[in-house]
């Protein structure tokens, strides 16, 4: 179905007494249903030409006068147009919140390019960059997304047969929260009526990431006491220790300064929520943790823990074929968000202690906490075993 062609009509209303002067209203119909509303334009009865439908020039200010009714009908035309385009029928309701929507942009992406203008002071490169690559990905499915064109069936399709065709459940489920924070903002700022992902409901999974068992992790630990590997597997593996032990992530590990350890505890600001949500976090050292500072930084006193480390991306590598080796024989996929992953597996399979946990973590929301809720289980299963005792032979 598409629009019809609309007739727009122009008239002088009168609501006084007099009958000497009023206001110039706009008039016409879609589906039958009448839309009316006034310009706030005032003119003299006079000064208004019924066969024209303008303001005559013997108002001294005519012209200014009948360019704004122009750009009022101008605008009426953009709407009517823009529906016919995407073939969608207009209603009367339809029409008001098109007509006083602001129209600033042409389409979802281009709202999308000046609002990462706005929130770059205060957002980190990183994650402005992983919101660039969601929405590019949206894009790429649809390249002219218009504000109307949002709703749950696009949400859906795009979701499923798009992002869970070649992602993980838990990437694309933070492609979507990526996309859903412009979509709020939009909202927000008029450009959408409805929020489509009001309807639209995903599950994290409750544990989709790798981590070590307390044997592997030893393994590694062995390796690394040995003496036996290369410097640069050796400096890979210190680092990867480290983050098992420290419990954060790669970002925010190298560019710790030996002035923020003492010797029961660190502290650092998260990059990730460095500009956004600035909170101190502060960590407790253990002694295996303060062994591998003390050989990490020598007799140094200043400057950055980690000196000279190969670039991230070589490092997994170098991770890769370290757990290959014969005398280690990991065959999970270990990359260095795996030392992250250990710390709070085995932190929390050892306390129960979710709350302090997200406190080490610097987690800003519990629920980010929750995807090692799986662990307090297994917990729960070793607690209520030591009923066993009580299973003697009757």
């Amino acid at each position: 179905m598409y629009t019809a062609m609309i007739t727009i009509k122009q008239y002088l209303r009168c609501d006084n007494k007099e009958k000497k002067s009023g206001y110039v209203w706009i008039s016409f119909y879609v589906n039958r249903e009448k839309v009316n509303f006034t310009t706030k334009i005032a003119c003299e009865v006079k000064h208004w030409n019924e066969k024209t439908r303008k303001i005559n020039i013997a108002d001294p200010d005519a012209s200014d006068k009948n360019l704004i009714i122009a750009k009022i009908v101008s605008r009426i035309n953009d709407v009517i147009v823009k529906y016919r385009l995407r073939n969608k029928v207009l209603t009367r309701v339809g029409f008001m919140r098109s007509y006083n929507r602001p129209d600033d942009f042409e389409s979802f992406y281009s709202f999308c390019t000046d609002y990462q203008k706005k929130i770059i002071g205060y957002t980190e490169l990183v994650t402005i960059n992983q919101h660039t690559n969601a929405i590019n990905k949206l894009k790429a499915f649809k390249p002219d997304l218009h504000f109307d064109d949002f709703d749950l069936e696009l949400l859906t399709t795009f979701y499923h047969k798009v992002l869970r065709k070649k992602l993980c459940e838990n990437t694309a489920f933070k492609i979507m929260t990526h996309i859903r924070k412009y979509v709020n903002a939009a909202v927000k700022a008029g450009y959408m009526d409805e929020n489509p992902f009001k309807d639209f409901h995903i599950k994290r999974t409750k544990a989709n990431y790798t981590y070590l068992e307390e044997e592997e992790l030893k393994t590694l630990l062995a390796l690394y006491r040995s003496g036996e590997l290369e410097k640069q597997y050796y400096k890979t593996l210190q680092f990867f220790l480290y983050m098992c032990f420290s419990s954060q992530h790669v970002g925010d590990a190298l560019p710790m300064k030996l002035e923020q350890f003492t010797e029961t505890t660190f502290s650092y600001f998260r990059m990730k929520l460095r500009n956004s949500k600035p909170e101190l976090v502060t960590v407790p050292i253990s002694a295996s943790l303060r062994d591998l500072i003390k050989t990490i930084a020598g007799f140094r006193k200043h400057g950055t823990l980690f000196e000279n480390l190969p670039a991230e991306q070589t490092m997994n590598r170098y991770l890769k074929t370290i757990c290959e080796r014969d005398d280690v024989k990991i065959t999970k996929k270990v990359t260095h968000k795996t030392g992250r992953h250990t710390f709070a597996t085995f932190y929390l399979d050892k306390t129960n202690d979710l709350n302090s946990l997200r406190d080490i973590l610097g987690h800003s929301d519990i629920r980010e906490t929750l995807i090692y809720a799986h662990v307090l289980e297994r917990s729960k299963q070793k607690s209520i075993d030591c009923f066993d005792v009580f299973n003697a032979p009757g």
